[in-house]
C-alpha cells in the first residue's frame, strides 16, 4: 500500500489529469477574462450593478465550498470520493455556461436578475465539477516529486486553453454573430462547453485514487475547519490564494477595458491576452525546474512574486501609444475614413493609396485583405467589426519611393507586451506551486492529526480563491462605476487613468501584500520528506 501510495505514476496518467483543468478553463477563462467585459458591453448591464451582483453571487458560491468539500470527502463510490462528480458534472456545467452567456431581451431588470440566477447557477455547477478535480490531486499520488510533475503538466493544460479562450473568443464571437455580438457569444461558449465535456470524461477514465484516509476515520465537517484553522501553513495559503487571484483577475478582466479605451485598439486584446497565457504555460511548465534550482517553495514564491510586483509598478508608467492608425468599427455603420488624419501627414499629389483590413485567423496570424477602392479617404455603407487601416506610396523629387503603413506597432505597444509576457512568466508557476502545497497542507494535517480531508482542505482553499476573484472583479466594476465609464464611448482622461491602475500598477501592490503574507509559511522540504516517510510507515 505504501509503494502505491508514493510510488511513480505514469505520463498518460498525468496528462489525462492535465486534461481536466484544460476543461475547466474554457469556462474559468471566459470568466477571469472577458465576463464583466461581456456583461457590460454586450449584455448592457451598469457597471455599478455588475459590481453589485458579483458580491452578491460570489459571496453565495464562495459558502458552497466547504459544504461541497465535506460531502466529496465523505462519498464512497466504485469510482471513489472524486472522480465520479467528473463523470454526472459534465454536462449540467455547460447548460449552466451556455444560459450564463445568453442575452435574452427582457428589460434592465430583467437582464440583472437572468444574470444573477445563471451566472449563480454556474458557479454552482463549476463548483460541484472541479472542487472534487481539484481534491483528486492530492489522492493520485502521496510522491512529493510525481505531485510537482502533475501540477506542472495539470497548470500547462489549463493555461493552453486558456491561450485559446483568451485569444480566440473575439474572433469566434464575431465569426459565429456575423454582426450579432450576443448570438457570437453564445455559440462560443456552446463550443467552448462541448470540447470540456468531452475532456472531463476523459479524465475521469484515465486516472485512479491511490491516497486513502487512515482506516476506520469518523470525522464531521466541524472537525475537518477546526483542524485547517490549526494548519499555520493552510491558513497562510488561504490568504495567498485570495491575494494572488485578485492580481490575476485584476490583470485579466481589465485587459478588454485597457486595450478598447486606452490602446484604442481592440484589435490587439485578443493576442495581449493569448500571448498572456501562452506564458502562464511556459511558466506553469518551468516550475519543476525553478524548484530544484530554488530548493524551498516559499522561498520560490517570495522571488516570482517580487517580479510581478516590480514588473506590474513599471507597467504604468507605459505612456499612451502616440499612434494607432488603426480604426476599429464595432457594428454595421456608414463611415468615412481619411488616411491623413490616420497618417499624420497631408495628402500630396502623386501620392497613391491601398486601404486594409485586417482579418484575423488565429491569435496574432492576421490576413490583410484588400478594399476594391483607393484613394486618401474610403466611404463605407456597412463594416463588420473590422480593424482598418491604410498604406501610403509616396515618390518625392528624386523618384525615392517612401512606404507608410498607418498599422505599424508603436513602441509603447511592443514594450506592453514584452512586460505583459514577462510578468506572465513570473506568474506561470504560481498555480503549480500553491496548490502542490496545499496537498503538502493536507499530508500535514494527516500526520498531525491521524484524520485526512483532502476535498475540506482543497475546497477551503477554492473558497479563498473565489473571494479573491469577488474582489478583483468587484474592483473593476467599482472603480469603472467611480471614473464614469460608460460603455461604448470614448472615455475621459480620468476613466483612462483608472483603466490603467487596474491593468498595472493595482496587481503589483496585491503581488507585494503576498509576500508579506508568505514569510509565515513553516512548511519546509526537509518538513515534508519526514511527513511523507512517517505516513508511509503507518
Amino acid at each position: 500500500m505504501a509503494q502505491d501510495r508514493t510510488g511513480t505514476i505514469s505520463l498518460k496518467e498525468k496528462i489525462g489529469y492535465g486534461f481536466g483543468d484544460a476543461a475547466s478553463n474554457f469556462y474559468w477563462a471566459i470568466i477571469g477574462s472577458y465576463l464583466v467585459f461581456f456583461y457590460t458591453d454586450i449584455f448592457g448591464i451598469s457597471a455599478k450593478s455588475v459590481a453589485i451582483m458579483m458580491v452578491v453571487t460570489k459571496l453565495i458560491d464562495a459558502c458552497t465550498d466547504p459544504a461541497i468539500g465535506a460531502i466529496a470527502d465523505r462519498t464512497n463510490t466504485r469510482w471513489g470520493k472524486f472522480r465520479p462528480y467528473l463523470l454526472f458534472g459534465a454536462l449540467p456545467m455547460a447548460g449552466a455556461a451556455v444560459l450564463t452567456m445568453s442575452t435574452p431581451d427582457l428589460g434592465d431588470t430583467g437582464k440583472l436578475v437572468w444574470a444573477y440566477i445563471t451566472y449563480t447557477l454556474m458557479m454552482l455547477t463549476y463548483t460541484i465539477l472541479n472542487l472534487p478535480y481539484s481534491s483528486l490531486a492530492g489522492v493520485i499520488t502521496a510522491n512529493t516529486a510525481e505531485r510537482n510533475s502533475l501540477f506542472s503538466i495539470r497548470f500547462f493544460c489549463a493555461y493552453f486553453t486558456s491561450i485559446i479562450v483568451g485569444a480566440a473568443t473575439p474572433d469566434l464571437a464575431a465569426y459565429f454573430g456575423q454582426g450579432d455580438d450576443a448570438k457570437g457569444w453564445q455559440m462560443t461558449m456552446m463550443l467552448y462547453a462541448c470540447v470540456a465535456t468531452i475532456l472531463f470524461w476523459i479524465t475521469f477514465a484515465s486516472t485512479k485514487e491511490r491516497v486513502s484516509p487512515p482506516v476506520g476515520q469518523k470525522t464531521n465537517p466541524i472537525d475537518d475547519i477546526k483542524d485547517l484553522l490549526k494548519n499555520r501553513a493552510w491558513v497562510v495559503l488561504f490568504a495567498l490564494a485570495l491575494i494572488i487571484m485578485v492580481t490575476i483577475v485584476l490583470r485579466g478582466s481589465s485587459a478588454p477595458y485597457y486595450f478598447k479605451y486606452f490602446v484604442e485598439r481592440p484589435d490587439l486584446m485578443g493576442s495581449f491576452i493569448g500571448l498572456q497565457m501562452a506564458a502562464y504555460a511556459v511558466g506553469a511548465l518551468s516550475y519543476p525546474f525553478l524548484l530544484r534550482r530554488i530548493g524551498d517553495k516559499a522561498k520560490l514564491l517570495t522571488i516570482l512574486m517580487a517580479t510581478v510586483g516590480v514588473l506590474c509598478i513599471v507597467f504604468a508608467f507605459i505612456p499612451k501609444p502616440t499612434s494607432n492608425g488603426v480604426v476599429t468599427i464595432t457594428q454595421d455603420e456608414a463611415i468615412t475614413l481619411d488616411a491623413a488624419e490616420l497618417l499624420g501627414e497631408a495628402h500630396k499629389d502623386g501620392d497613391s493609396y491601398q486601404w486594409t483590413y485586417n482579418e484575423k485567423v488565429f491569435w496574432i496570424i492576421k490576413n490583410r485583405v484588400a478594399y476594391p477602392e483607393t484613394g486618401p479617404t474610403l466611404s463605407l455603407e456597412t463594416a463588420k467589426s473590422e480593424a482598418i487601416s491604410v498604406i501610403k506610396t509616396s515618390k518625392d523629387a528624386n523618384g525615392a519611393v517612401t512606404v507608410i503603413d498607418s498599422a505599424s506597432m508603436p513602441i509603447e505597444i511592443y514594450i506592453m507586451f514584452i512586460l505583459n509576457i514577462l510578468i506572465s512568466l513570473a506568474l506561470g508557476p504560481k498555480s503549480p506551486l500553491t496548490w502542490s502545497m496545499l496537498a503538502d497542507a493536507a499530508d500535514y494535517n494527516e500526520w498531525k492529526t491521524g484524520r485526512r480531508a483532502t476535498g475540506m482542505t482543497f475546497s477551503a482553499a477554492s473558497f479563498s480563491q473565489k473571494m479573491g476573484g469577488m474582489v478583483g472583479s468587484v474592483a473593476i466594476g467599482a472603480v469603472l462605476a467611480s471614473i464614469g465609464y460608460t460603455a461604448n464611448e470614448a472615455q475621459s482622461d480620468g476613466s483612462q487613468t483608472g483603466i490603467v491602475i487596474l491593468q498595472t500598477a493595482a496587481p503589483g501592490v496585491f503581488a507585494f501584500v503576498a509576500i508579506f503574507a508568505l514569510r509565515f509559511y513553516n512548511l519546509t522540504g526537509n518538513k515534508i520528506e519526514q511527513i511523507q516517510k512517517e505516513l508511509a510507515e503507518r
